[in-house]
């Protein structure tokens, strides 16, 4: 989607110039000739004449601009006796810069002299010729040429190579005026008043034959070849933007390159989000004050305009677009108002000099309620300035009580969508386009102060609008209850939904819908905290984000029972971690009671609330049994010992006996004697 924002930033062009219009219209000396013993009587200036008027200006890519323009005008003011009427001099405005100027009537030049206005960009030339009288026509051929003045000075002409920007401008009666701008087609082609296009070979006609006001046609434009430019890359980070000015322009892109290059770090502090690089181009160009403003932002085609003024607060603001457009914040007041603030707050912090907007009279004839300002276009002139002048000193009011580490915060929450129910880690944030109450809504979450609804009703709401604050009001005492009474846990997702909605009714249903979670909430988180233990995810986030009947039915039993489930849990944890005595101890081990609270925590924090419970009964009843499991194994292995020590002292008396009986019966060797040998002889 395009953001096309364009800041009343000057009254050039259109809001300037239009005071020359009564100039353009019908500008010619009224003379009176008495016949003798005729009484002299005035006539009126714009009686009794027609006019049929043609223009045309050539727009060369070179630079040079020439005008023609040529009116016919009729004497149809008829004599009265003795007096009759003529004009004898004819009056068209003229560019402050225009040069060879000269004008003819039937092949013959004519005198013309050149005055001044007010408008220094703008003089008139006066061409005399011999009385105009009754039913007679004359042709007045006027030829110049629009010269370039100087940048930033008081004179709006601008021509040069590839651009040009002057007022076109004919005189005529309704039906009997029309005017022609032919420019090469590589020109982009930017006016006060809708042209028709005519496409010939090279170059293209713009025509406009309907009178813009009373007098005849008078509009400003502006023509820019895109490709005929001074240009300049500067780094920001890790993006590249070109800055193009008119040629020969170097001061304006010394200026910008500062802004760009020290603005967008200290706006993306301030806004507390990264600069989102849908810039390419910074141009200068003078378009907008053609359109009766300073500048715009188009996300489209990735480009700042702004004029050649050396405004750092118009840049700044048009940097600030990046973050702040039709894409983040919907109404028009609040886009514009919360952008020159963040602008306002980003001269500062690189000391910039950039002017601020005056605090308009809330009771000027040209003042409303800014809710009903539209898109651009819609107003004109002091109408327009007064909308951005009445946003930027509503927003200021709003946001006056964040400094600039809070207004990062509450502006990064306004750019991303954020609401103010959301509940903090959720998966569902309710993120959504904002408009004029969510920002209320976020100012009360970020303690922006109480004044809000004071500076909405006096500046920006309708009627209805009006109510809506009112209804706000009792919703939100009835929301705070809620949110009260359930601790540190943010209420339902459907009362937070409705809320953020403004759906005031359907929050009334809702808050009747939970009625008693709230309170059965806080029960749980403080039996949790006597408990030491954690409430199950599964059970706030089944408080948190309840969002239909079956789920606000479900919240008191599932309340209710998370409550006994944490307070058993927590007592037989309580029981099995406490010291006892080492018989009981021993039955805990030998019955695994420590597994099985584990296993009731376990159970517990995975949101098994009933098998948490039947496991912590289960571990209460076997915590029971442990000191006579215990006895009964200390009994068991004292038998066991004493059977042993006896069947030891048995096998020891029975070892001794068997040794007795072997002494009594055993045989004994006393001596052994060798027996004699015998003498045997061999033979």
């Amino acid at each position: 989607m395009t953001q096309t924002d364009r800041t009343v930033r000057s009254h050039a062009g259109r809001t300037v110039g239009r005071p020359l219009v009564a100039l353009l219209a019908l500008a010619v000396a009224v003379g009176l000739l008495a016949l003798p013993g005729a009484v002299p009587r005035a006539a009126a200036a714009t009686d009794g004449l027609t006019e049929t008027g043609h223009a045309r200006y050539e727009v060369r890519a070179g630079g040079r601009v020439t005008a023609e323009i040529t009116t016919t005008l009729t004497n149809v003011t008829p004599d009265r006796g003795n007096t009759y009427y003529y004009w004898n001099s004819y009056t068209i405005g003229i560019p402050a810069s225009a040069t060879d100027l000269r004008a003819t009537s039937g092949g013959y030049p004519l005198t013309v002299r050149r005055e001044g206005t007010d408008d220094p960009g703008t003089e008139v030339a006066v061409a005399t010729f011999s009385p105009l009288r009754y039913g007679r026509t004359r042709t007045v051929e006027w030829t110049y040429t629009i010269g370039g003045a100087p940048f930033r000075s008081e004179q709006r002409s601008r021509v040069g190579k590839g651009f040009a920007t002057f007022a076109a401008q004919v005189p005529g009666d309704d039906g009997r005026t029309s005017l022609e701008i032919a420019a090469p087609k590589t020109m982009r082609f930017d006016a006060s008043e809708a042209f028709a296009r005519d496409h010939r070979a090279k170059r293209t006609v713009y025509t406009l034959d309907e009178r813009t006001d009373e007098g005849g046609i008078w509009a400003a434009v502006s023509l820019r070849d895109p490709d005929v430019a001074d240009t300049t890359e500067v780094t920001v980070g890790d993006q590249e933007i070109t800055l193009s000015s008119f040629p020969g322009d170097e001061r304006w892109t010394r200026f910008a390159a500062r802004q760009v290059e020290q603005g967008i770090p200290a706006l993306a502090e301030l806004v507390g989000s990264d600069w989102p690089a849908s810039v390419d181009e910074v141009r200068e160009d003078a378009s907008p004050n053609v359109l009766g403003y300073g500048g715009w932002f188009s996300d489209d085609t990735r480009r700042i305009v702004v004029d050649e003024s050396l405004d750092p607060g118009l840049l700044l603001h048009e940097l600030t677009h990046a973050w702040i457009n039709d894409d983040t914040v919907r109404d028009r007041w609040l886009s514009e108002g919360l952008t020159e603030v963040i602008a306002q707050r980003g001269a500062a912090v690189i000391e910039a000099d950039a002017e601020e907007r005056p605090a308009p009279r809330r009771r000027a004839d040209v003042a409303f309620p800014l809710a009903r300002w539209a898109g651009p276009y819609t107003l004109e002139g002091e109408a327009e300035a007064y909308g951005y002048d009445a946003s930027y000193t509503a927003t200021k009011k709003l946001t006056a009580g964040l400094d600039d580490e809070a207004f990062a915060a509450f502006v990064a929450d306004v750019y991303a969508g954020n609401s103010a129910y959301a509940a903090p880690d959720s998966p569902r944030q309710l993120r959504a386009t904002t408009d004029w109450r969510r920002f209320v809504d976020l100012l009360d979450a970020h303690d922006a102060g109480d004044g809000a609804a004071k500076v909405l009703r006096r500046w920006v709401l309708t009627s209805d609008g009006k109510k809506q604050l009112s209804a706000r009001a009792e919703a939100r005492e009835s929301y705070a209850a809620t949110d009260d009474a359930d601790g540190p846990w943010t209420p339902p997702l459907g009362l937070r939904t409705a809320m953020s909605r403004w759906q005031f009714d359907l929050a009334a249903t809702r808050t009747e819908q939970i009625d008693g979670a709230p309170g059965l909430a806080a029960e749980v988180q403080r039996t949790s905290e006597a408990a030491g233990l954690a409430v199950p995810d599964d059970v706030r986030a089944a408080y948190e984000q309840a969002d239909d009947d079956e789920e606000y039915a479900a919240l008191v039993p599932t309340l209710t029972l998370a409550a006994t489930s944490i307070d058993q849990v927590g007592a037989v944890s309580r029981s099995v971690d406490t010291e006892q005595d080492p018989v009981t101890e021993l039955g805990q081990r030998i019955l695994e009671v420590d597994a099985l609270a584990a296993a009731a925590r376990g159970a517990l924090s995975d949101g098994e609330l009933e098998q948490a419970q039947r496991l912590a009964t289960e571990t209460g009843e076997q915590a029971d049994r442990a000191t006579g499991v215990g006895v009964a194994v200390v009994a068991g292995v004292v038998l066991v010992l004493a059977l042993l020590v006896l069947g030891a002292w048995l096998l020891v008396r029975r070892v001794r006996r068997r040794r007795r009986r072997t002494v009594l019966t055993e045989p004994r060797v006393v001596a052994v004697v060798e027996a004699p040998a015998e003498d045997r002889s061999v033979s």
